[in-house]
């Protein structure tokens, strides 16, 4: 899905058509609803937050805000409201900003690379070892990164974070991954590695 065919979307639901606003439903839910869990584990209460926000979304068309990456605004517009809404419930202890107490829990899906390119099962569990050591920004800011695609500009309105914030997080989660995997392991998962690297600059 193209930004163009987002922002034409957008456009539609703004206007007030029903169909449009269905369509984005579909579309972005399952992604709001994959964030929102490992921000807070709780299924019911990140449901509670999406109903919510597409209420508002839908009962404030008129009004909305044209954006520039649709799936960007979502993500940020949900965080801010599971944050605001833990804060209301006492259920984090620092709620005006989150630390790396936070919970955010990714599972990094690399089993069909390692699989593909015959990688043996030390290595994966060797890998995960690692991923379990970044911290908990450091695990949402290359989820946000490489799994949802988002540049550092978008990264770091949704983690309400400087830019410069964001590209040292990636750059000190990929240095650790370097450091106590990749250099012990040397040849056993290159193009993983690299293409991280890569991507992120």
């Amino acid at each position: 899905m193209g930004n163009d065919e987002d922002q034409a979307l957008w456009l539609l639901v703004k206007e007030g058509d029903q169909a449009s606003f269905g369509i984005l439903l579909e579309r972005y839910y399952p992604v709001l609803m994959n964030y929102g869990v490992r921000i807070k584990d709780d299924p019911e209460f990140i449901k509670d937050c999406l109903h919510d926000l597409f209420v508002e979304i839908w009962n404030r068309r008129y009004q909305l805000d044209s954006v520039h990456n649709l799936k960007s605004y979502l993500l940020a517009s949900l965080r801010r409201r599971v944050i605001r809404e833990s804060k209301r419930l006492r259920w984090f202890k620092e709620a005006r900003e989150l630390n790396d107490d936070y919970h955010f829990e990714v599972q990094f899906t690399i089993e069909h690379y390692l699989i593909n390119n015959e990688i043996k099962h030390e290595s994966l569990k060797k890998l995960k070892v690692n991923l379990d050591r970044l911290t908990k920004r450091q695990r949402e800011v290359i989820y946000l990164r490489f799994y949802q695609e988002l540049d550092y500009d978008e990264i770091s309105k949704i983690m309400e974070i400087n830019r410069h914030s964001a590209v040292n997080l990636i750059y000190e989660a990929l240095k650790l991954l370097r450091k106590n995997w990749f250099l012990a392991s040397m040849s056993v998962l290159p193009e993983f590695i690299f293409n991280m690297t890569l991507g992120s600059y």
